[in-house]
């Protein structure tokens, strides 16, 4: 199967510098839903039920546990080098990848857990199906996650950006709330009724990339309220899933459809399309430099470079 990119006229405006090939495709055993890395060597999947370790050096796939009854929706590596996992069951699990088992199961959330990040101190945070984003803490007297709730609102929250000022962003809808971690209180919001946001990612300047339901990307600039600095004119045609920042700065994003699109936050008109895949991309995750991995419905992961 092969990979190909491809520049646009509006990608012709940009910058020179050299963008992405396809360098491995693996064939998959399951539709992953979910990808996140172990180090530079290793990735872990998530599929329906299935947790999986993607071993680059031998090119190898191993089964690590089938612990989640649903689907596995988002993945992180936590600093204390374990991973966490939110799943259509409503549980978050946290894993010893070397003994391959869930060393902790957190259960609060009523509906679909649709992502999790980690915080300082030792504390998670997630958005949930139920309408609510919780902060998990974990207490040293029990050895287990005590959980209270950031925000309850009208919608299902769907994705989360952990800022740098002890803060957060919080996507229901078509609307992004910011929330002082400090204060646990919402200090502002942003209504973007084209299409609603679907994909949130802090980026290493503190600025947030944004995808929407329209296919279009924004670049949002964070001060006590949330303002739209970079509207990109033209991107994919159905809804982005997913952002990821490398390390040249240049953003991948990933939608409802087979292609990727590499773009440059500081010019609008920018855009790339890579190929390679034969049907809907359902995740992407990145590795070192400009080094990145995505997978999609033909069961198939790519390394691209």
């Amino acid at each position: 199967m092969g990979c190909s990119s491809e520049r646009t006229v509006e990608g012709s405006k940009s910058s020179n510098s050299a963008y992405p090939v396809c360098r491995l495709t693996i064939p998959l055993s399951m539709e992953v839903g979910a990808l996140t890395k172990l180090d530079d060597n290793r990735l872990i999947l998530g599929g329906k039920e299935e947790l999986q370790l993607f071993e680059g050096e031998n090119k190898s796939i191993t089964t690590i546990s089938k612990e989640h009854t649903g689907r596995i929706n988002c993945l992180i590596k936590l600093s204390n080098g374990k991973i966490a996992s939110g799943s259509q069951d409503n549980t978050i699990k946290i894993w010893d990848i070397d003994k391959k088992e869930a060393i902790y199961t957190l259960n609060g959330h009523t509906s679909i857990i649709w992502d999790i990040r980690e915080l300082e101190g030792n504390k998670l945070i997630s958005a949930s199906d139920d309408n609510t984003s919780k902060i998990w803490e974990f207490n040293e007297k029990k050895k287990a996650y005590d959980s209270f709730d950031l925000c309850n609102s009208h919608r299902h929250i769907s994705n989360i950006a952990v800022l740098k000022n002890n803060k957060v962003i919080l996507a229901t809808g078509k609307i992004l709330y910011l929330y002082d971690l400090k204060t646990k209180k919402q200090e502002s919001f942003l209504d973007i009724p084209k299409g609603g946001v679907w994909a949130v990612r802090e980026l290493s300047n503190g600025d947030v990339a944004v995808g929407l339901g329209n296919g279009l990307l924004y670049i949002l600039k964070i001060t006590d309220e949330l303002i739209v600095k970079t509207k990109f004119v033209q991107g994919h045609k159905k809804t982005i899933n997913c952002i990821i920042e490398l390390e040249n700065h240049k953003l991948v994003t990933s939608s409802d459809e087979n292609d990727l699109i590499l773009w440059d936050p500081n010019d609008p008109e920018s855009m790339y399309l890579l190929k390679g895949h034969t049907d809907v991309v359902t995740c992407l995750c990145f590795i070192s430099g400009t080094k990145f991995a995505s997978s999609s419905r033909d069961k198939t992961l790519k390394i691209w470079e």
